[in-house]
C-alpha cells in the first residue's frame, strides 16, 4: 500500500493485514476488497462531532483511501455450434476477477493534532 502524508503532524495508528485495513486499534476496519469495483473507489475515513471514526461524513478528515478499479483474467476459447443445419464456430471471452492488489491501494493520511477520537 502505498502510504502519503497529506500534510505535517501526528497521524492516526493504522495497519493493513491481508485486505483489512484497520485504523485506532480496532476502532474503524475495512476490508478493502469489499469496496473494490469496476472503476476506482475512494472512502474518507472521518471523525465525527462525538470523536468516533466514520466513513463518508464527519468533521475533520483524518485519511482517504484510493482503492483501484478492479482487474480481469480473460480467457478466450472456442465454441463450436450448429445453427440452422450449418456448424459455426465462435469466441467466447470469460472474465474472472482478480484479487485486489494491495500494493495499488492509496492511503492518505491528515494530522491529527488537537482532534479527539474515541
Amino acid at each position: 500500500m502505498k502510504v502519503i502524508e497529506k500534510n505535517e503532524g501526528t497521524k492516526i495508528d493504522y495497519n493493513l493485514r491481508g485486505t483489512k485495513l484497520n485504523f485506532a486499534d480496532g476502532e474503524l476496519t475495512l476490508d478493502l476488497a469489499r469496496y473494490q469495483k469496476d472503476d476506482e473507489v475512494t472512502k474518507d475515513i472521518m471523525v465525527d462531532s462525538e470523536g468516533y471514526l466514520t466513513t463518508g461524513r464527519g468533521r475533520y478528515y483524518i485519511a482517504q483511501i484510493e482503492i483501484p478499479g478492479r482487474e480481469y483474467d480473460e480467457q478466450t476459447e472456442t465454441v463450436t455450434e450448429e445453427v440452422d443445419g450449418e456448424t459455426v464456430e465462435r469466441e467466447v471471452v470469460t472474465s474472472t476477477p482478480k484479487p485486489l492488489d494491495t500494493s495499488k491501494v492509496t492511503l492518505y493520511l491528515f494530522s491529527i493534532d488537537g482532534i479527539v477520537i474515541y
